[in-house]
């Protein structure tokens, strides 16, 4: 136990320092978003921001010529791929394609882990989208598709600080899987806020990280309801770092407050595996 206790004090220590940092939210996702947020967003400035990052078009144009987006004929410009897909897909694409970075590194220990949760994060997102669209919230499905992106950055920041701390010789090349995966659940609520913070991001994100995983949500929080209920559908499915396979998700507090029906649920886990297949094909 005292072992255990000595890797948490080193990592929280290092973590609240100042050399613990993940890169800084990307200007280009934040600048879409910003635009997204306006009453009437125009597609000439998204467009503009999507184009000054050269690696974002291309992987943009990948990714819209997927099996899972792909039409008759093949999307050559940015421009066809925000008309194939609408503003609002696209600019949830480029905020996904954007964030990558804060899950990446080069211990291939820690990358297992930082892939793992990539693609939960990732599912996370898209399956909160498609319980907005079906909860008829259209108003809803942007930032529930943000908030699902980012509800487990406490983790990548975690992850990051381990490796950090590996690296400089802080921490043994081999850390217990055990010691792990007991930091990131009980720190990573609240390390994810306070990280959302100083990213300076609309509160709304802030709580879903921070709460999650509360027992008694409030119920009027519909976004985190939707990325609880979300995450809980990747838990059960082992989709991620932890593994809840007995979670009954008919009956969660999350579905009965969208007042989802048990088809309805069936249906969100058949989908969020289809998301899972789409993020390994585009990564």
């Amino acid at each position: 136990m005292n072992e255990a206790k000595s890797f948490i004090e080193i990592l929280m220590e290092h973590v609240n320092s100042d050399k613990a940092q993940l890169p800084p939210f990307n200007r280009t996702g934040l600048a879409i978003q910003q635009e997204m947020a306006k009453p009437d967003p125009d597609m000439q400035v998204i467009e503009k921001q999507i184009l000054r990052d050269p690696a974002v078009a291309g992987q943009l144009l990948k990714v819209a010529n997927s099996s899972f987006y792909r039409g008759m004929i093949e999307v050559t410009t940015v421009r066809n791929a925000m008309v194939r897909l609408g503003l609002a897909e696209v600019s949830n694409l480029v905020t996904l394609l954007t964030q990558k970075q804060s899950f990446s590194t080069q211990d291939p220990f820690i990358r297992e882990y930082m892939d793992q949760l990539w693609i939960h994060s990732v599912a996370c997102a898209l399956g909160a989208k498609w319980i907005a669209k079906e909860c008829r919230l259209p108003s809803k499905m942007n930032e529930s598709f943000f908030a699902g992106l980012l509800h487990d950055i406490g983790k990548a920041f975690l992850l990051m600080a381990i490796s950090d701390l590996k690296k400089n010789g802080q921490l043994g090349e081999t850390v217990p899987q055990s010691f792990i995966e007991e930091v990131l659940d009980t720190q990573h609520q609240s390390i994810g806020a306070q990280l959302l913070k100083t990213w300076n991001l609309p509160e709304i994100y802030c709580t879903v990280a921070e709460h999650h995983h509360d027992e008694d949500m409030d119920g009027q929080d519909i976004v985190l309801l939707m990325v609880s209920l979300a995450n809980k559908v990747l838990a059960k499915a082992g989709i991620g770092i932890m593994h809840t396979p007995d979670i009954d998700l008919a009956t969660s507090p999350e579905a009965i407050q969208l007042d989802l029906s048990e088809i309805k649920v069936a249906e969100l886990e058949l989908t969020m595996e289809d998301y899972v297949d789409f993020v390994a094909e585009v990564d």
